[in-house]
């Protein structure tokens, strides 16, 4: 695995931990590390506040699997992205998790972030058994006239460290 261009060599977004079979027509498989299942507490926001719910790590099971229930998960993948100063993206659902009603969303990518890529899975319609490694994702990437580059409460500073909101993705 390295890291490689996201989408081609006039590409300037980076992302770790592909691999050739990640890299297909139109956009970049993502792969699984984490899930924990995300907990009926409160969440709280405004413009000034973002307190999240609680989550839960899901364990995995002897067989090397996460078995998930209907319900709501947070998830990291096995990436981190830096995004280009002049580019955008968003990951959207492969198609055989569409096919059996479990959805990933996601927010947007926005011009110059740097950190890890985590979202939410939505397992709608029964349960779910999946491993670690799993390609879930796709990250589509577009050239962006940036109105001003990413400064937001998530990511890396530029020491490469996490900011106090992306700190658990790196745990």
């Amino acid at each position: 695995m390295s890291m490689v261009h996201a989408a081609s060599e006039n590409s300037t977004t980076w992302l770790t931990n592909l691999d050739e079979n990640c890299v297909q027509q139109a956009a970049v498989d993502l792969r699984i590390k984490t899930i924990s299942r995300i907990l009926p507490s409160l969440f709280i926001i405004d413009e000034d506040t973002k307190m999240h719910r609680e989550t839960e790590p899901v364990p995995l099971q002897a067989d090397g699997y996460w078995y998930l229930e209907p319900g709501s998960y947070e998830f990291t993948t096995d990436h981190i992205i830096n995004m280009g100063p002049d580019e955008a993206g968003f990951v959207i659902t492969r198609s055989t998790l569409n096919r059996n009603a479990a959805f990933i969303t996601s927010g947007a990518y926005d011009p110059s972030y740097r950190g890890a890529m985590a979202g939410c899975l939505h397992v709608n319609v029964g349960a779910m058994k999946i491993k670690p490694g799993t390609r879930v994702g796709q990250m589509l990437l577009w050239k962006a006239e940036a109105l001003k580059q990413y400064d937001g409460d998530y990511g890396l500073d530029a020491q490469g460290n996490p900011k106090d909101m992306e700190a658990k993705y790196h745990s």
